[in-house]
């Protein structure tokens, strides 16, 4: 059996949300390998400032490197497979994550990576560790030569048959600093939005069992270095099984697990009763705090486009149910989709202007320009304008360090008002709060430059004009990465 070291490499820029808790896939992979007996450590760049120094003391122990790679991630991937390379020449490395996924075979070709896995990494980095050859790893690409192999995919996992997460795994002064602390209840998603990442995974929805997750929340609540941290549910839809969810939530209450939590939900899950006021009211008393919402748009027609399942009206309501409870609603929302008019942009804005009136604290994130997955529907009509992505991992790289999110604006044929959409996301950061919250973001620059930025956002967000953003292209430049 052959010693893994996990690595996760730091994104392009620093992001607060980043720091705040763990990499949940590679705790998770990390986890599964220690339960199957092999050696593993972890190291998170993202949290570990000195990662380099560490890869370099640790690195000829370890037999293969696994690296958790997404599209910002790919530059500092690079240079992570070189460094173990010049220190350990031997050394299997083995690319994951949603990049090598989507980009499966530029990922394989690379010089620097020896194995590419596409899809869910436990069950396959077992096998590489365990020594199977690997023309019969399902889930994985190689090269032969000049050729690149790639095996049939792996079934997708059963969340109820793997081991609950070990956080004796991850690097102490990550555990002891978590802000959030993660819990994974479930896997994918079955809403066949038409933009979504899960449409790789067939949109199939994989739940641990309500007494796996309850067990889960007593190692949590019995660590001492968690105490007073709040929890994530991790799932990309908490509810879906609402019989589920209702005996997490009454183990919570009935096992003195109450702590403040967050998670995510559908807002026609609560406009359309299936959690009413009676169950929010019993979310509250476990302790959740916070209910995250994917809105996407404020235009009845976009919503329709995207298979989104939902209206706007039932954004609002959502929204005033949580309020009712004392629950924040926070909605994420998109802009600049294949087929996207001005109006229905607009139409996004003013919803983001209703949910923001509405008495009590409602949170907004984005509208983010959208950007096109592999597999999603939308991606297809994002090929068909004309549009074609990287055809390199150093392309990639090229990419990801000049932009400060995945892709450009600027190089979407579809798109037909670039300013507007790239613009949108920091006028609504910055102009639809209040400056005390604008000027508390995440956003690195100087005080009196980002106080002068707000307040022209602040008055172009109250006049609903958003022509040539002059000072948005101005201000870019000041960001500190």
């Amino acid at each position: 059996m052959k010693n893994v070291l996990l690595i996760n490499p730091p994104f392009n820029i620093s992001k607060d949300n980043y720091d705040s808790s763990v990499s949940v896939g590679l705790l998770s992979i990390a986890t599964y390998l220690d339960s199957r007996g092999v050696k593993v450590e972890m190291i998170d760049g993202v949290r570990q400032k000195n990662y380099l120094d560490l890869i370099k003391e640790k690195i000829k122990d370890f037999d293969i490197v696994g690296i958790s790679v997404m599209t910002m991630q790919i530059a500092n991937a690079i240079e992570v497979s070189r460094v173990i390379k010049e220190e350990n020449p031997g050394c299997t490395i083995v690319w994951g994550g949603s990049h090598p996924t989507f980009f499966l075979e530029q990922t394989a070709a690379y010089p620097l990576v020896d194995i590419a896995v596409y899809g869910e990494g436990e069950e396959t980095t077992y096998e590489i560790a365990a020594g199977v050859p690997l023309n019969d790893i399902q889930g994985i690409a190689f090269r032969q030569g000049e050729k690149v192999t790639i095996n049939p995919h792996r079934p997708l996992h059963n969340p109820a048959a793997m081991p609950l997460f070990k956080w004796d795994l991850v690097p102490s002064e990550i555990l002891n600093h978590l802000y959030l602390i993660p819990s994974l209840t479930s896997r994918g998603c079955p809403h066949q939005c038409t933009f979504c990442i899960n449409a790789i995974l067939k949109y199939c929805w994989r739940p641990r069992s309500a007494e796996q997750v309850l067990k889960d929340l007593e190692i949590i609540k019995n660590k001492e270095c968690f105490k007073d941290k709040k929890l994530r549910f991790w799932d990309e839809n908490f509810f879906v099984d609402i019989n589920r969810a209702k005996k997490i939530i009454d183990g919570m209450l009935e096992r003195n697990l109450v702590m403040p939590w967050e998670t995510t939900v559908r807002a026609n899950y609560l406009a359309n009763g299936m959690v009413d006021d009676a169950f929010l009211e019993k979310l509250k008393k476990s302790g959740c705090y916070l209910l995250s919402f994917g809105a996407e748009s404020g235009s009845p027609r976009i919503l329709k486009k995207i298979k989104k399942g939902i209206t706007p009206e039932e954004i609002v309501k959502s929204a005033q149910m949580c309020l009712r409870h004392g629950i924040i609603p926070q909605y994420s929302f998109m802009i600049g989709l294949p087929g996207e008019e001005k109006s229905d942009m607009m139409m996004t804005l003013f919803l983001i202007d209703r949910l923001l009136k509405l008495e009590g604290e409602v949170q907004i994130l984005g509208p983010q320009a959208f950007r096109p997955y592999p597999g999603s529907e939308l991606y297809n009509e994002c090929l068909a304008s004309g549009w074609k992505a990287p055809d390199s991992i150093d392309e990639w790289a090229k990419v990801a360090r000049n932009e400060l999110s995945y892709l450009a604006v600027k190089n979407f044929p579809w798109v037909k008002d670039k300013d507007f959409v790239e613009s949108m996301e920091a006028y609504v950061r910055f102009g639809a709060h209040s400056i005390k919250s604008a000027m508390g973001s995440s956003i690195k620059a100087h005080k009196f430059l980002k106080l002068g930025f707000v307040l022209l956002c602040k008055l172009r967000w109250k006049l609903k004009f958003f022509a040539w953003p002059i000072e948005f292209k101005i201000a870019k430049k000041f960001v500190t990465k």
